[in-house]
């Protein structure tokens, strides 16, 4: 939509300076139409160019592939938000990125999908994180996903993953994608299933 519209812009901007640029300009009303559709152009574009860069998955790879992808999840992990991790092990946690996960056990904002229990998230879960354990050594999510806000209209979900030369994490942040509404149901099929086991 966007897009027509600049396309429709331009147009209009074309046959205005097809004429005698003197009358055009010769009024303030002609002189506001034309800078208010080189504007919208010139908005339009740049609205495609953020969204289509912020469509693009994240990749890492290289000596300091590692450092980034900390780096960045992070970021992620330090917002104010709601945050349900799906981690095997949580090995990749350090430094920044786990005084980030107590302030937000802390804070009760964290919940962890993990296959069995481990010494840190043991630790988080007393200063106030949430666990669902699932499975043990031998059944592992293939996927790892960080569910941002779940439940919300403004839930996202960061999804990592690997590929031939690097590790990618891939951000949607649309409810029309259905990645969202699969690591949702994948979250609440384990409340569900953790609250019949505790219940036997």
């Amino acid at each position: 939509m966007i897009t027509q519209l600049a396309l429709l812009g331009a147009l209009i901007l074309g046959v205005i300076l097809a004429g005698d640029l003197d009358e055009i300009f010769s009024s303030a009303l002609n002189t506001g139409l034309i800078l208010g559709t080189l504007a919208l152009a010139i908005v339009a574009a740049i609205w495609e160019i953020v969204g289509a860069t912020r469509g693009r998955p994240h990749k890492y790879k290289g000596r300091r592939r590692d450092e980034k992808i900390l780096k960045y999840m992070t970021r992620l992990l330090s917002s104010e938000e709601q945050c349900v991790m799906s981690s095997n092990d949580l090995s990749w946690v350090k430094g920044k990125a786990r005084t980030a996960l107590f302030t937000k056990a802390k804070k009760e904002s964290l919940t962890l999908l993990m296959p069995k229990p481990t010494q840190l998230s043991q630790e988080l879960e007393k200063q106030g994180a949430t666990a669902f354990y699932y499975g043990d050594d031998d059944y592992k999510f293939r996927s790892r996903f960080t569910l941002v806000n779940p439940d919300r209209s403004d839930a996202r979900v960061a999804i990592g993953y690997g590929t031939s030369d690097a590790h990618v994490i891939r951000v949607i942040q649309t409810k029309d994608d259905p990645a969202i509404h699969l690591v949702e149901d994948l979250f609440s099929l384990l409340k569900r299933s953790s609250r019949s086991e505790a219940a036997k």
